[in-house]
């Protein structure tokens, strides 16, 4: 039996995959539904960019001339396959298992290879995109049936030996045939990381190559094609095309169209003459389309001291800051995702994190990224014992020291020193004179948590928030913000566990420090 602790933490685990992207699709009348199954990035800024690309083709496509199509985004599975039971057509955009590089793409996993057979069998499409077409070759048969083809990374006894292979370069891709996906499509120019020699069914009556790269050196029949179709045997379809590395080829008007036309087609809709018609979107009118919202966020989790349950603590911040009808949150649990995003797409960044069971320091990649975005004025919010990472007394994870960060975090926790926090309990947190956007309007409140005192910082601050801490008999200084370069920071040593969160008045104040840091609260 689950002890009431471990329960708490199941349910709020189940909250926190669903508010990351595991959301129970609904089906609109009249409509035919895509489900799109992303992966994390694996790749830096630009490159590989699943989430990215997925919001964009949905963007496109429910605002392009197909007007029967609704397309709904999962973070690598539904939490409820049987979500995918009405999807006229499936896309996978994620990584692929390379060997013991990466990890398999979402649909390969064994236990799930039995519910997309489910859904090719009663006629649902398929369509995977540039790294997801890697598949190990005990799948061969399935994948060749849903797909076409896939990219061979083994030999006959299993181990990493290239059948396929990849080259980057800039060229013309043409059409490889009439097919109908290429309709409205010429041939055009493209920057890309292109896989060919794809291992393709011989005389498979119902597949037909629709893009070639000429440029590409292939003694292989359809060596050159990165993008082809399969009709089944049941007449439903499968599209894959081994493009998509690098998210700025998303603005070439050809490559965009065949993509679009290939899931369009994949998913049973006849195709206009002229093909999909669908503009480019940046970033940030994706997100205002989607959400409706100003300001995006990305928080970053994963890591922390055991006391410190960051699977439970994330969605409850997640949430309180989405109460705000201007933030719209993503959430990584990835550090290295720092230099793996493009950072430049958000307006603030959250740190839920400590690297306490964490022994490798931050990349230099990142740090570099972390710098430079609040260089630039990219603001930033520091929950409760983020304000631990990177020091050099972390009893596990010592030679992560990183000094800048005492200055990117004003009030750090010292192991070596007196930092500490009184025991675990209600306390009474006061609001300063000092007049502040953050909390104004905010009375005193109670609430549950942690309250620590003597952090370490030679930097100024003026605090916001203070309590009375029975250990020290002063009363402590809990939230302030500052700048760093042109970056707005509020910082706040509030937020340990789910108590915490059940004050009004704590996820107001994280709400409005959100908006202050960035850049909607002046």
């Amino acid at each position: 039996m689950l002890t009431y602790r471990q329960a708490l933490i199941k349910l709020f685990a189940t909250i926190f995959f669903f508010v990351c992207g595991h959301a129970y699709a609904k089906d609109i009348p009249g409509k035919k539904r895509i489900a799109i199954l992303t992966g994390a990035k694996s790749h830096g800024p630009g490159d590989h960019e699943y989430l990215k690309s997925a919001r964009l083709i949905k963007v496109m496509l429910e605002h392009s001339n197909i007007n029967q199509l609704q397309v709904d985004l999962y973070n690598d599975w539904p939490e409820n396959e049987s979500s995918l039971d009405s999807a006229a057509a499936i896309m996978v955009i994620s990584d692929g298992r390379d060997g013991d590089l990466f990890t398999e793409a979402p649909h390969l996993l064994p236990e799930r290879i039995p519910v997309i057979e489910k859904q090719m069998k009663r006629g649902c499409g398929l369509i995977t995109f540039h790294f997801a077409n890697f598949a190990p070759d005990q799948y061969a048969d399935q994948v060749l049936d849903w797909t076409g083809g896939y990219f061979d990374w083994q030999d006959e006894t299993g181990k990493r030996s290239w059948y396929s292979s990849i080259k980057t370069l800039e060229a013309e891709v043409q059409p490889a045939s009439v097919h109908t996906v290429l309709n409205g499509v010429k041939p055009f120019l493209l920057k890309e990381e292109f896989y060919y020699n794809m291992r393709f069914r011989e005389d498979d009556p119902g597949w037909s190559a629709v893009l070639r790269v000429p440029m590409l050196d292939s003694a292989y029949k359809n060596g050159k094609t990165v993008a082809w179709a399969v009709e089944r045997k049941n007449g439903s379809r499968g599209f894959a095309t081994t493009m998509g590395h690098f998210y700025s080829n998303w603005q070439v008007a050809g490559f965009r169209k065949a993509i679009l036309n290939g899931i369009v087609w994949a998913a049973g809709i006849k195709l206009p003459a002229g093909g999909v018609e669908a503009k480019y979107y940046t970033d940030k009118e994706v997100t205002q389309l989607l959400y409706n919202r100003k300001l995006k966020a990305l928080l970053l989790t994963g890591d922390n001291i055991e006391a410190h349950e960051w699977s439970v603590t994330t969605p409850l911040l997640k949430a309180a800051l989405e109460e705000s009808p201007e933030i719209q949150v993503d959430v990584s649990v990835n550090i290295e995702d720092l230099s793996q995003y493009s950072l430049e797409d958000y307006d603030l960044l959250l740190l839920n994190y400590c690297n306490w069971n964490r022994p490798d320091p931050l990349s230099d990649a990142s740090k570099k990224a972390f710098v430079q975005y609040l260089d630039k004025g990219g603001g930033l919010m520091i929950i409760h014992f983020s304000n631990g990472a990177f020091h050099y007394s972390l009893p596990q994870a010592p030679g992560t020291d990183w000094p800048e960060y005492r200055k990117i975090c004003r009030r750090v926790w010292d192991h070596t020193s007196n930092s500490a926090h009184d025991a675990f309990g209600a306390f009474t947190v006061k609001v300063t004179s000092h007049k502040h956007p953050i909390t104004k309007g905010i009375k005193n409140f109670v609430t549950t948590d942690e309250l620590y005192y003597n952090q370490k910082g030679d930097e100024p601050i003026i605090p916001l928030l203070t309590a009375l801490s029975k250990n020290t008999g002063k009363e402590e200084p809990l939230a302030w913000t500052y700048q760093y370069g042109k970056g707005r920071v509020f910082q706040t040593l509030l937020g340990h566990n789910h108590q915490s969160y059940q004050s009004a008045a704590f996820r107001m104040l994280l709400k409005r420090g959100a908006e202050w840091a960035g850049g909607l609260l002046k």
